[in-house]
């Protein structure tokens, strides 16, 4: 999970993926750890984590680094609330690569391999991810959440909660002590290159149209680091025409 926007992480995870890229915590007491509870609320409000209720539609854009080769690329994301996503990133030398969810089916277009569709835990994972609600962590789809240590990760002492999922899934965040921003996140992600375990670090956070978010993103993946820069987030720009299933994916989806 990540605060990058409310759909980004699994984009991220996936390019990454795609592009075959190839703590110590101090202990505090049990006595000590505030509730999970308490640590997410403060983060929801200091967020207002659940802005996005009062629009329809969101458009993030963003500069996607790797600094080891040297890369840059420009990514947009738009959503449609509640579950729909699409995505491009314009891949120097290699072409446009594409994604999307449109509530029950989830595509990827790589201008290595062509497109294709996502099956299996892939597909189960894009219907979990792609949830407007778990920005805030108080999601259906989380079934407990626990503060399990006080750590100093993304740089600051932090409350490290363990999320459980429906899925099975299990997740962590770092919540700052300081201003109970997310400054620290793991989880393992199916992509397609199989499961990945996947640590993101969150920075410089600002109000982006109402709702406060870290305008710098890295994400250490498959031995390499990836930075996510926001640019832009706007509201109720996108048009339904943006979500359409391409013509290459709505003839596989025909072929299923």
């Amino acid at each position: 999970m990540s605060t990058v926007s409310l759909r980004s992480p699994r984009v991220v995870r996936a390019l990454a993926a795609v592009l075959m890229l190839p703590v110590v915590a101090s202990v505090a007491s049990a006595q000590a750890l505030p509730p999970a509870k308490d640590l997410i609320a403060r983060w929801a409000k200091e967020t207002n984590a659940e802005g996005w209720k009062s629009h329809k539609s969101s458009r993030m854009k963003a500069a996607f680094d790797l600094p080891a080769m040297g890369m840059s690329a420009n990514m947009e994301v738009v959503t449609v609330f509640p579950n729909l996503m699409a995505s491009k990133t314009e891949i120097p030398g290699m072409g446009e690569m594409r994604q999307g969810f449109n509530g029950d089916v989830a595509w990827m277009i790589n201008p290595m391999q062509g497109p294709s569709l996502l099956t299996g835990p892939q597909l189960d994972a894009a219907k979990e991810d792609n949830d407007p609600s778990n920005y805030s962590r108080i999601s259906p789809a989380i079934v407990s959440s626990e503060t399990v240590e006080k750590a100093t990760l993304g740089g600051q002492e932090c409350y490290k909660v363990k999320h459980t999922w429906k899925s099975g899934k299990v997740s962590f965040d770092c919540f700052a002590v300081a201003d109970g921003m997310i400054t620290w996140s793991n989880a393992k992600s199916v992509t397609p290159m199989g499961e990945v375990e996947t640590t993101q670090t969150f920075a410089a956070y600002k109000d982006w149209g109402g709702v406060k978010r870290a305008t710098t993103t890295t994400i250490d993946q498959m031995g390499q680091q990836i930075v996510i820069t926001v640019q832009a987030y706007e509201w109720d720009t996108v048009d339904a025409k943006e979500l359409e299933l391409p013509a290459e994916i709505k003839a596989l989806v025909e072929k299923k």
